[in-house]
């Protein structure tokens, strides 16, 4: 190769059929790539630092001395703040992330120590919940794949593309968005046990039917508050019925819903931080924690606000438990539909029921504080025009607070659905898959 050719690499982002924000705590969940794709290229830079073009957001620069620090970090901590001191944006950092979390774990350093020159260009739509970051990161990974020859097994460049989205860009996500840019099949569900990253067997589609994702216009982030609280809640939901059931579980997800239907009045509907720690210290979820009530704390500062935040721990434990049993249902459903010749009529009753399960994960996230009022008015439209007219079901996904809605219905009704679009102003294009 060229000293100065480029190498590409390529990722699909992700529509979240069921599972969501259940995945950091061990659900089952299903997801399926979209059409859209991030394309990045990396080369050998003629000069001494590092550039970061991007055709969406525009252009940044990494000169040498920065690039030697950022080089230089003996942690991913030191690497991101290396990234804080230079003002790296953040789309930059998945990029950069990327070599930080290589260094880290010793994939071929010299190589990396050469300054380098990334393009990115995406056709998907940013910050819509259809896992755009997780696409940069996953393509960056393959470009650096294939200019470094490095070789992977298993889900191993998927679970590296996460280290870079929890440890330099800080967000605090479960692995399913990087597992499906990876190991996603076109047309296909992919379930994945989160447990952390078993793959199950993908489900084609039936004939006739799409998923549909139907961009809200509000755009959201993994790291904001409201994902964060809920997946802090979960967490200490996990802890409380820990305590309650006197066993512990590697996931919250783990607990059935018999037993959790049987203990849930004892778990708190909203606790705030300050009791939950003086009750029953730390968590166990580094990405979300609390502080030491007992320490010095500003009583203005980001300490004392989580601290004297209310979680929503009732309805965050409830919904990654009822959600894995969800998928586990729909999956069977889904089978049954791609395995047997059903009637019409039967075939039809079918997708309702899974239909059904989509506003049934809708709720869960309204309650745990994950909706909004735009994505409610959009599966309220969708239910009101049903299966008489071929819509089946729809639910906010990924990350909730706006992002996309998640739409089964007949192919033939998509035309229904971008007047519904045109209809209720929402400005970005339907995207099938």
């Amino acid at each position: 190769m060229n000293d100065r050719a480029w190498a590409k690499g390529e990722a699909c982002g992700r529509i979240d059929f069921l599972g969501g924000v259940a995945d950091y705590s061990g659900a089952w969940v299903l997801e399926v790539p979209i059409c859209a794709k991030t394309t990045v290229k990396v080369r050998a830079a003629a000069g001494p630092g590092c550039s970061v073009i991007s055709r969406q957001e525009g252009k940044f620069e990494l000169f040498q001395a920065a690039w030697t620090e950022f080089q230089a970090a003996t942690c991913l901590r030191s690497a991101r703040e290396a990234l804080d001191q230079a003002e790296v944006p953040p789309w930059g950092r998945y990029v950069l992330g990327c070599i930080a979390v290589l260094l880290h774990h010793r994939k071929c350093l010299p190589d990396l120590r050469g300054p380098l020159d990334f393009e990115i260009d995406s056709k998907m739509p940013l910050g819509m919940g259809v896992s755009s970051s997780a696409a940069i990161e996953v393509a960056t990974l393959r470009a650096l794949t294939a200019f470094l020859g490095l070789s992977w097994s298993g889900t191993e460049l998927a679970r590296l593309a996460q280290q870079v989205e929890n440890e330099i860009v800080g967000a605090p996500c479960g692995l399913m968005d990087q597992l499906t840019a990876a190991h996603g099949k076109p047309r296909a569900l992919l379930p994945i046990l989160c447990r952390p990253d078993h793959l199950g067997d993908p489900i084609k589609l039936p004939p006739g039917v799409i998923i549909a994702g139907w961009p809200s216009g509000v755009k959201h982030r993994v790291g904001a508050s409201p994902y964060a609280v809920a997946r802090c809640a979960a967490f200490m939901g996990k802890k409380i019925l820990e305590c309650e059931l006197k066993r512990t579980f590697g996931y919250l997800a783990e607990v059935r819903v018999s037993e959790f239907v049987k203990v849930s009045p004892r778990l708190p509907r909203t606790i705030r931080g300050r009791e939950f720690a003086l009750m029953y210290g730390d968590h166990a979820d580094p990405l979300t924690k609390l502080p030491d009530p007992s320490d010095d704390i500003d009583p203005w500062g980001t300490e004392a606000e989580t601290l004297n935040r209310a979680y929503p721990v009732r309805p965050a434990a409830r919904f990654p438990i009822e959600e894995t049993f969800r998928v586990e249902i729909a999956q069977e459903l889904l089978r049954a539909v791609q395995r047997q010749s059903l009637t019409s009529a039967r075939r039809k009753v079918t997708l309702e029921l899974v239909g059904e399960l989509l506003l049934e994960s809708h709720a869960g996230y309204s309650r745990m504080g994950l909706g909004s009022s735009e994505t409610d008015a959009m599966v309220a439209a969708v239910v009101d025009l049903g299966p008489a007219h071929g819509f089946y079901g729809a639910r906010i996904s990924g990350g909730g607070s706006g992002g996309t809605v998640v739409v089964l219905l007949e192919e033939t009704s998509l035309p229904r659905l971008e007047a519904l679009r045109l209809k209720l102003g929402t400005p970005h294009p339907v995207m099938v898959v």
